[in-house]
């Protein structure tokens, strides 16, 4: 019985470091890496969300990696397609939480896909950085682990394109044309909430449509028995482009205004004449093109990373999550060499006005909120290309009254 309790001991002491040691393991994390699991759509109607998404944030990693990475530890980036589902989504994330091992999730998704993973992310206690969605879910209500970068809550859509269209276009008859899809039903549902809630203007009509449909007529011909004079349309670029040419072809005489997505080389370049005039709304700084040396230094990096893409990259989902994955850096630097999902997450909190540089919008975060970007900024289509227009929202955000 006494050499049973001595043996026993010695196992028990034995026993004591590994248990030790794997109670101090934090998933994802190695001496030497940090694993970070993305996700977005490089397949299906929205593959240049995902795509632009992924080559922007890899570009990013790999500089900060060429730089010695981020207190001794490499960025390593498994990345998941999502094709623009919610069931498919929900997939990935699991995979990448549950399978791969993932210390965080960067949600380079649309809005469509980024529903799908909420519940599961907030039921597993795993921090999720959004660059892209605009969901109102994801930052409403609100919970410790979820963080939205440089795109907008859909709320502040609403409210800054309602105050573009009243007080600068000085419209009151506006029609809105908007997909079923999360990202286009939610940002004309804002619109539609705001010029009422702001300035007591209700849409002399406001028609849906599906991701992938490529006939308008009917929803056109009730916009033009409208006689609106703006149109308002929340839409993915390759149908606001057929509804751009449609409309025109229609005799739609209206001014033209165009969601976040449609700001993309691609709409003026396939609608060509017709998106003339056309305005929308930028939530980074500079425009593409810009001749502000960060700028230029940037696209200049972007063209020798990917030297044959295609025309209309990079688009906007690259420098969001370019500059957002630099935002999370900062946070995982901030957060120390012993990291854990709480330290990084009150490290995120301490950013303020952070940008990499003047291609960023500010990112700041709060432990009361964490909307890291309310900046917009209107442009129109000029001979073709997008260029910047001057006007500036003056109506204080009602927001964070909410986080108050």
């Amino acid at each position: 019985m006494r050499i049973l309790r001595r043996l026993l001991l010695v196992c028990a002491v034995a026993l004591l470091p590994v248990a030790v040691a794997q109670a101090d393991e934090v998933q994802g994390i190695t001496n030497n890496t940090i694993l970070i699991g993305a996700f977005g759509p490089i397949t299906g109607p929205a593959a240049f969300i995902g795509l632009g998404g992924r080559d922007g944030m890899n570009l990013a990693a790999k500089e900060i990696n060429d730089a010695g990475g981020i207190n001794g530890r490499k960025i390593k980036v498994d990345f998941e397609d999502d094709a623009f589902s919610p069931a498919k989504a929900l997939a990935a994330v699991k995979k990448l939480v549950d399978q791969d091992q993932v210390f965080l999730l960067f949600n380079v998704a649309g809005s469509n896909s980024t529903i799908g993973t909420i519940d599961f992310v907030k039921q597993r206690k795993i921090a999720m950085y959004v660059s892209i969605a605009s969901a109102p879910q994801v930052t409403k209500p609100f919970n410790r682990y979820m963080f939205r970068g440089g795109t907008n809550e859909t709320a502040r859509y609403g409210e800054v394109y309602s105050e573009f269209l009243t007080q600068f276009l000085l419209a009151d008859k506006i029609a809105i044309i908007s997909g079923r899809d999360e990202y286009a039903k939610n940002e004309g549902d804002a619109l539609t909430r705001m010029l009422k809630s702001w300035y007591d203007v209700t849409p002399v009509t406001r028609q849906e449509f599906n991701v992938g449909d490529k006939d308008f007529t009917a929803q056109l011909l009730a916009i033009k028995g409208a006689s609106p004079q703006v149109m308002a349309i929340d839409a993915n670029p390759a149908e606001g482009a057929i509804i751009i040419r449609q409309a025109r072809d229609l005799g739609i005489t209206a001014t033209i205004f165009g969601g976040g997505t449609m700001l993309d080389q691609s709409v003026p370049g396939n609608a060509r004449f017709a998106a003339e005039g056309l305005t929308s709304m930028l939530n980074v700084p500079l425009p593409f093109g810009s001749k502000e040396p960060d700028m230029v230094k940037w696209e200049a990096a972007w063209h020798a990373a990917y030297p044959s893409m295609p025309v209309g990259r990079p688009n906007n989902f690259d420098l969001l999550a370019y500059t957002d994955m630099y935002a999370l850096a900062e946070g995982l630097k901030r957060a120390g060499h012993d990291l854990d999902t709480d330290k990084l997450i009150d490290a995120l909190e301490t950013l303020k006005d952070y940008r990499i540089s003047a291609i960023a919008s500010p990112r700041t975060f709060t432990p009361k909120y964490h909307i890291g970007n309310f900046l917009l900024q209107p442009m129109v289509v000029l001979n073709g290309h997008w260029v910047p227009l001057r006007w500036t929202p003056s109506h204080p955000s009602e927001i964070l009254k909410a986080y108050e």
